[in-house]
């Protein structure tokens, strides 16, 4: 009798202890993939802000007309990823978006063209290295994005909160005061409420939440467009309706 009545007060604990910590470690693991990525968005995110300043600064070595081109097309780079794209990606439309797509392609088709690059030099070959940089943090930033946290994971963290929570219910001990079974139920509630929380936050990268990634680098680097241009005497061109170019024929 002595050995049933240790074996039934040693169950609860047992089941408490396997389920309990089975779900902190999935929460931990999901959490650590999740903030993996979040970080991946940032990262790229101001690599590629930079690559962009670096394009337009290496504008200043070329000639006219590729100058003038280039440097409109760089900066309505910026100025689409950081609103149209971006409420996109907020909306969690990952796909390229036409308007910016249209730029990179005229940009390509503007190097390609050679027009205004006989005195290019240095300018020209810091742009094409920059505009391959910043392709990369493009794709880097928006594959980053696409990942996600699968569903069944968070299914499964759910389905052991309530398993664990359930056997406290179970084998609760009505000899002992209530406030105690209440904080030892609070306590899981609250780990698997606030793991889930946060990590659906990160998660979600391009969130309007506070906390989630903004263009603010972005935008830094259109400011700082804006200023040179206004400096030497050029009003920054805000219509970014740039047509895809056409193919050559054949």
């Amino acid at each position: 009798t002595l050995f049933r009545s240790s074996l039934a007060d040693r169950t609860p604990t047992n089941v408490y202890t396997v389920t309990g910590g089975a779900i902190t470690l999935l929460i931990a693991f999901t959490f650590a993939a999740a903030f993996g990525m979040y970080t991946n968005v940032q990262t790229a995110l101001r690599t590629e802000s930079a690559e962009v300043l670096t394009m337009y600064r290496a504008t200043a070595f070329m000639d006219e007309p590729l100058r003038e081109r280039l440097q409109t097309d760089v900066r309505c780079y910026a100025q689409l990823v950081s609103t149209e794209e971006w409420a996109a990606l907020s909306e969690g439309d990952l796909t390229l978006t036409g308007p910016v797509q249209s730029v990179i392609v005229d940009m390509d088709t503007a190097v390609s063209t050679k027009d205004g690059i006989a005195q290019a030099g240095n300018g020209l070959s810091q742009f094409e290295a920059a505009n391959d940089a910043m392709m990369i943090a493009r794709v880097n930033r928006i594959s980053s994005a696409e990942w996600g946290v699968p569903p069944i994971v968070y299914l499964m963290i759910i389905l052991g909160a309530f398993i664990t929570i359930g056997s406290l219910f179970v084998f609760a001990d009505r000899t002992k005061p209530a406030w105690g079974h209440a904080l030892v139920i609070i306590g899981p509630i609250f780990v698997v409420v606030a793991g889930l929380t946060v990590t659906y936050f990160f998660d979600n990268p391009f969130t309007t939440t506070p906390g989630g990634v903004t263009p603010a680098p972005m935008q830094m680097v259109i400011d700082y467009i804006d200023a040179d241009m206004q400096a030497k005497g050029v009003v920054p061109t805000t219509d970014c309706d740039i047509p895809m170019p056409a193919a050559p024929s054949t």
